[in-house]
C-alpha cells in the first residue's frame, strides 16, 4: 500500500506552506485525501510530483491558469516555456533600449545641454549594421590596448572608469589564451554584438551590449577552439 504524507510532512519536503498547498487544490491543480472527517488531509506520491511541478513551473514566472493547462503535458509545458522565453526576450530588449535612452539623456545633462535633443532620434530602429560598426570599433581598441579611446563610446557609468581598470581586466583574460590568431565572425544577438577572437590556446568572446549607439555592457567569455 502506498505511503501518504501529511500536509506538514509535504510542507517540509517541498519548502511550502500549508495555505499554498490548500489554495492549489482549491484550484484543482492537486487533490487531498482523508480517511475521516477528522483526518488530517494526506497526499500520495502522484500529487506530491505535481507539487513540485507546480513550484517549480512557478519560479519560471508561469501563472497558474496557465500550469493547468500545461501541468500533465511535458511538450505543452516546453512549448509555453518557449513562448515566455521570447517574450522575456523582448521584454529585456525593450528595456536595454529605454536604459540606453536614459544614458544619453543623462550625459547630455552632464555636459549641460538641452536633454530633450535626444527625443529627436528616440524613435529611430534598431540599427543593426551601426551596432556591428560600433563593436568592431570597441574590439579594435581592446585588441590594440588603447583602452582610453573607449570613452568615445562608453555610457556615462563606464566612461567613469580608468583606463587602468579595462586593461587589467583584459590582460587577466588574454594571457591565459596564448597567441592571437584572428578575429572570427560578428555574431548579432539582439542588442548585443558578439565578436570571437581566436588565440592559441582559448578563444575569447567578447559581447557588446549596445542601446542608441551607445555601449552599455562589455563581457569577456571563454570558449573552445576545438567548438567552432
Amino acid at each position: 500500500m502506498e505511503e501518504l504524507k501529511t500536509i506538514n510532512e509535504v510542507c517540509k519536503l517541498l519548502d511550502m506552506t500549508s495555505r499554498t498547498i490548500r489554495y492549489y487544490e482549491q484550484c484543482g491543480l492537486i487533490k487531498t485525501v482523508r480517511e475521516s472527517k477528522t483526518a488530517p488531509r494526506r497526499l500520495d506520491q502522484i500529487n506530491i510530483e505535481r507539487l513540485w511541478r507546480i513550484r517549480f513551473l512557478r519560479k519560471l514566472g508561469l501563472a497558474l491558469d496557465e500550469i493547468s493547462n500545461v501541468i500533465d503535458s511535458d511538450q505543452k509545458a516546453a512549448e509555453l516555456i518557449h513562448s515566455k522565453t521570447a517574450e522575456l526576450k523582448a521584454e529585456i530588449d525593450s528595456l536595454t533600449d529605454r536604459i540606453g535612452l536614459l544614458e544619453k539623456v543623462l550625459m547630455l545633462a552632464q555636459d549641460g545641454k538641452n536633454i530633450y535633443a535626444v527625443e529627436l532620434k528616440s524613435d529611430q530602429p534598431l540599427n543593426p549594421e551601426e551596432n556591428l560598426k560600433i563593436a568592431a570599433a570597441c574590439t579594435k581598441l581592446l585588441l590594440e590596448c588603447r583602452f582610453s579611446e573607449l570613452k568615445t563610446y562608453l555610457n556615462y557609468d563606464m566612461k567613469t572608469m580608468p583606463p587602468e581598470f579595462f586593461a587589467a581586466s583584459w590582460n587577466a583574460h588574454i594571457k591565459p589564451c596564448g597567441n592571437f590568431l584572428s578575429v572570427g565572425e560578428q555574431i548579432i544577438d539582439g542588442n548585443a554584438v558578439i565578436n570571437k577572437l581566436h588565440y592559441e590556446k582559448l578563444g575569447v568572446a567578447v559581447r557588446i551590449t549596445i542601446s542608441s549607439g551607445i555601449v552599455i555592457g562589455l563581457l569577456l567569455q571563454y570558449f573552445k577552439e576545438k567548438n567552432l
